[in-house]
């Protein structure tokens, strides 16, 4: 692989070149052999990452026409890192549900079940559901976010009453920025 910081042949080229790449990167031309995937039989989860790239470019051409995502994801990004990879990295990372604490649900109004998760940019909605042992919803609605030291809490405050607490479910559903969705579940096992 090839560096080069003040080649006025390469400045600012990219993309493929006979059998070499040019890539242009944090003001460094970079050349290097082009990568040889015939051979490359794909796993199912290699296709479906596949899938998931195709619609982050999508993604990604949308921040660069739009003016306000742009400069959100110009005041985001790192140092040597575009516009369009920060908003391509954002959309490939999920967030992630960190804990569900449920000591403090016992099935009354008023109990509190906190969430503690985590991403990069910012979360559009967390949403709480309770279903009870029958697997039908008692009660759904978005918690309150507080912050927290390094990650994102939430708290949801209960309003109807569940008399058959134990076996009953709280999903968690968080929606990030992008659109991502991850969901997780606790069972009660305590009254």
């Amino acid at each position: 692989m090839a560096i080069t910081y003040d080649n006025e042949l390469t400045a600012r080229y990219h993309g493929r070149f006979g059998n070499a790449v040019l890539r242009w990167r944090g003001g460094k031309s970079i050349l290097s052999k082009m990568p040889d995937c015939s051979r490359v039989v794909k796993t199912k989860a290699q296709k479906a990452n596949m899938k998931r790239f195709a619609a982050a470019t999508i993604y990604g051409k949308k921040v660069l026409s739009d003016p306000r995502l742009r400069e959100k994801y110009r005041k985001k990004k790192k140092m040597y890192q575009s516009i369009w990879n920060a908003a391509i990295s954002d959309f490939m990372l999920k967030p992630k549900v960190d804990a569900i604490d449920v000591k403090g649900y016992k099935g009354l109004p008023g109990n509190e079940i906190r969430i503690s998760a985590r991403n990069r940019y910012k979360f559009e909605a967390v949403i709480v559901t309770i279903l009870n042992i029958l697997g039908l919803v008692i009660e759904s609605g978005p918690a309150v976010a507080r912050l927290s030291s390094d990650s994102m809490e939430w708290d949801y405050v209960v309003k109807k009453i569940n008399p058959f607490c134990r076996g009953s479910k709280v999903v968690v559903r968080v929606v990030d920025l992008v659109g991502n969705v991850v969901q997780e579940a606790v069972i009660i096992d305590s009254t």
